[in-house]
């Protein structure tokens, strides 16, 4: 199992400054966030103006390694159309790339508007096709949980609808434990529903409504997460370091404080692993 951060965590930095920090922190593989703005919704912004083949030779410098792809998307503006639903290039991020990732892992979709399981019903099948469409001999495709937002409906929302879709269409999992407390499930219990499937885990932590986190500062039982996993299974760990962004420019201080603070969560999360397996 890869131990990974996510870079679009770190979507008010610069690209090449965000994986300077993660190869500081000591870790050799990311969650490689694609970007993806429209209206109000915008992800991994550091990676607007940088083309594919470009960010990976900053990866490769890096001396990194591309765990898992993060599509990271999923917002549906056109109802029936899986359009949407695929970053448009990710095909050539693979293909730069040059080796094939554990792991590309996308939303479960979600729509502004009064849509309801009748809508899931008739696109579903569509969007399974769109995903498994990436999956390889060396590659899975999950689907990731996700929670629930207002004005929008979105499908899959507990660990059992997430299960049997997954299962029925041949697809994986990627688990957030944090998704799961936002909408009042315990992730330890969504943890045994999708153990078969889950081959990453975005980790954060939460506490009294406060989501995404410094693992450890929230009270997820994640020793008690990976007894329930099945680790040898699960592909990429991948840490969701997510800051409110600092004042520009960012110091040399404030770079070093990120970076101590991912040594932190990678010291916190390697710990936890080791405990579950030797118990």
């Amino acid at each position: 199992m890869d131990i990974s951060v996510e870079t679009a965590t770190f979507w008010f930095l610069p690209f090449e400054q965000t994986i300077e920090i993660i190869a500081n922190a000591g870790f050799e593989h990311i969650e490689l966030g694609l970007f993806r703005e429209i209206g109000e919704w915008g992800v991994a912004q550091q990676l607007k103006d940088i083309e594919p083949k470009k960010a990976i030779q900053m990866i490769h410098q890096a001396g990194l390694k591309v765990s898992v792809i993060h599509d990271g998307w999923g917002v549906m503006s056109k109802p029936y159309s899986v359009e949407d639903f695929v970053n448009p290039q990710l095909p050539e991020f693979l293909d730069q790339l040059g080796y094939a990732p554990g792991c590309i892992a996308f939303h479960a979709p979600h729509i502004k508007g009064d849509y309801d399981k009748k809508w899931w019903q008739g696109i579903s099948e569509r969007i399974a096709t769109a995903a498994r469409s990436f999956r390889t001999d060396q590659t899975v495709a999950t689907i990731e949980n996700m929670p629930l937002f207002d004005g929008y409906y979105v499908p899959l929302p507990t660990p059992e609808d997430l299960m049997a879709f997954v299962s029925q269409n041949d697809l994986d999992v990627t688990m957030d434990v944090t998704h799961y407390p936002q909408i009042g499930i315990d992730p330890i219990k969504a943890a045994r529903v999708l153990r078969k499937r889950v081959k990453s885990l975005h980790l954060s932590d939460f506490l009294d409504g406060n989501t995404h986190l410094f693992v450890g500062d929230g009270n997820i039982d994640f020793v008690k997460l990976f007894q329930v996993l099945d680790l040898q299974a699960v592909r990429s760990a991948t840490l969701e370091y997510m800051i409110a962004p600092p004042e520009e420019p960012i110091s040399s201080a404030k770079q070093t404080e990120f970076t101590d603070n991912l040594k932190t969560a990678k010291a916190r999360l390697e710990g936890w692993i080791e405990a579950a397996e030797n118990s």
